[in-house]
């Protein structure tokens, strides 16, 4: 048996997501060894498994709805099925060969989901690397793994089968609180949030460009993510830095809700890491995310000034109060997660590297702009013409 190692969120090199978890487990390529992993669909968000070779190379991902599940299971990630399926099996095995000819590195089938390791993407031989597993959001109720535990690995020979190791399912659940559901607020006060929201939209303090060739090569990222970074946060402690977008739908699953497939992507979230070193230092996800009633994301930041008084989660507005992360330089990190095919207003199309132009995402683009406190206050946005000044009055 091998264990999984995990990978806290704020490890070196993760960019990580505090709302998910992290683990990994190293191999190596053996002639006479297959890895047989067995786990069951956890009550969750999202899980991946990413199959990396020597040098970190990404060689193929897997995400749950490619993972077929044993025979007489249910795959609860595929829209509209049993969410609370008690049958929920599935397998996965490491073969240390090349892929078939003409086959990609990963090949799903029932009970006999199977990784290729003896090669990496581009046919090079491959030695050794890791298994990493991600699992996002557990279900309200549930412990970190979704309520089934991590996967078992086994380890044996390629002359013996060892497919039919039983997994046993245990569901732990937690005490923890429910955290809020996601409310539609409406800020009442309709002339101020017109008003503001027309001044962010005209102009972007901020630069988001897609996430680089050599992370991606490094960072064993999700294949199934988009990722776009900025990396023009000033600590400005006059300031407030407000963000607005468009919220993309998603899956209600922390309430355990199942997945309707009709959702704009399975999950998105913003998150504050180091520019050096790569590390998560806070996350602010879709489900903890408060909206406005015309379903945007307000989100004010600050760097030690003031909360404005009308700055609340009842006036559709998200608070981070930047001041107390660690003073090193910042850099925001924003995730798309498995996007709808009849989603276009992401940058997966945008080459890796390059800036996104705020038209490719519509709306939908995380505008930044730097403000100062008064900006919110509702007699500035109903009078003034869009130009920051002292000179206003009610």
């Amino acid at each position: 048996m091998q264990k999984w190692i995990l990978q806290p969120s704020n490890s070196l090199l993760m960019l990580g997501d505090f709302n998910a978890n992290y683990y990994v487990f190293p191999y190596e390529v053996d002639s006479d060894v297959e890895i047989v992993i067995k786990g069951q669909f956890p009550y969750a968000r999202y899980i991946s498994f990413t199959l990396s070779g020597q040098m970190d190379n990404v060689i193929a991902t897997a995400s749950d709805r490619l993972l077929i599940p044993d025979p007489g299971s249910t795959n609860p990630f595929l829209p509209c099925s049993d969410w609370n399926a008690k049958n929920r099996n599935y397998t996965i095995k490491i073969l240390p060969t090349a892929p078939p000819e003409g086959s990609e590195h990963f090949v799903p089938e029932a009970g006999n989901n199977t990784f290729y390791a003896g090669t990496l993407k581009d046919g090079t031989p491959n030695k050794f690397g890791l298994i990493g597993f991600r699992i996002y959001v557990p279900s309200i109720g549930y412990d970190k793994t979704g309520g089934v535990g991590l996967p078992k690995i086994t380890y044996c020979s390629t002359k013996k089968n060892c497919r039919n190791t039983r997994t046993y399912k245990t569901v732990n659940k937690t005490t923890n609180p429910e955290i809020p559901s996601t409310p539609t607020n409406i800020f009442d006060k309709e002339l101020f949030s017109e008003r503001c929201n027309n001044i962010v939209g005209q102009n972007c303090d901020l630069i988001w460009s897609r996430i680089g060739v050599i992370a991606t090569r490094i960072l064993q990222p999700d294949l199934n993510t988009v990722y776009i970074l900025s990396d023009q946060i000033k600590r400005d402690p006059d300031n407030l830095l407000f963000i607005r977008w468009k919220a993309p739908t998603f899956p209600d699953t922390y309430h355990n809700i199942g997945i309707s497939g009709h959702e704009d992507m399975r999950y998105w979230s913003m998150s504050f890491i180091t520019k050096v070193g790569l590390l998560g230092l806070y996350t602010l996800s879709d489900f903890q995310t408060v909206t406005d009633k015309n379903g945007y994301v307000n989100l004010v930041i600050s760097f030690g000034a003031p909360r404005p008084s009308c700055v609340t989660t009842e006036n559709g507005f998200n608070w981070i109060d930047a001041s107390e992360l660690p003073l090193v330089p910042l850099t925001l990190f924003y995730r798309n997660n498995q996007v709808s095919q009849s989603f276009p207003y992401t940058a997966k199309n945008v080459p890796e590297g390059q800036i996104v132009p705020p038209e490719v995402m519509g709306e939908y683009y995380p505008c930044g702009k730097y403000v100062a406190p008064f900006y919110f206050d509702p007699c500035y946005c109903h009078y003034n013409d869009g130009h920051d000044n002292d000179n206003y009055s009610c």
